[in-house]
């Protein structure tokens, strides 16, 4: 190996060399500015913290000022609404009292008109069975009535039949008694006219 190749070694070897001395100062540096703004940030989040839970406790404050009023307010509401209760159940007490007299009178009524209404349901079960025979008559007369009109309805077709038929026979009898009249009539004019051919 030649010197100058043993020189150019020591120079690339010397040039990593400050290569690596940045980098660690670069390194170094970078750690420290990453360091000082981390703290930085710890700082301002720290303040803001600090600032919200200020906020919060006077939110706090505030809510407990509320409460107390509304817990004064509602004592008041809720006593006045007992007496209201105490009212209303004395009324309602009163009610339930006119209540029962009232089922009693309506008991007693029930038990009369349910007796009425047995006795006519006993009377209606009767002349259901009325009912029902006269419904079961009233079907045989039909039944018979329309025996009857089917009956007449056949003997008015048999009459309307043999009518129109007499009518032909009778038309056709008198055809033929006229067609026979005037054969005759007929047969004397030829004689007639065989005696006198000048007529």
């Amino acid at each position: 190996m030649t010197g100058r190749e043993i020189h150019r070694k020591d120079n690339v070897i010397k040039d990593l060399k400050n290569s690596l001395q940045d980098v660690a100062n670069n390194y170094k540096i970078s750690v420290l500015q990453i360091r000082q703004e981390g703290e930085n940030q710890q700082k301002e989040e720290l303040r803001a913290s600090q600032a919200r839970c200020a906020r919060l406790q006077e939110d706090i404050q505030q809510l407990r000022a509320q409460l107390c009023t509304l817990v004064l307010e509602h004592r008041e509401s809720e006593l006045a609404l007992r007496k209201k209760k105490c009212k209303v159940e004395m009324e309602i007490e009163k009610w339930i009292q006119k209540y029962d007299a009232d089922m009693g009178e309506k008991q007693a009524e029930y038990e009369e008109l349910y007796a009425l209404y047995s006795e006519e349901k006993a009377q209606v079960s009767l002349l259901q069975e009325k009912h029902a025979v006269l419904i079961q008559e009233y079907s045989q007369i039909e039944e018979e009535r329309r025996i009857c009109q089917k009956k007449k309805e056949r003997d008015l077709e048999e009459l309307t039949t043999m009518t129109l038929a007499a009518t032909r026979i009778q038309a056709f009898w008198r055809g033929y008694l006229v067609r026979l009249l005037f054969k005759s009539k007929r047969k004397k004019k030829k004689k007639g006219g065989g005696k006198n051919p000048n007529k």
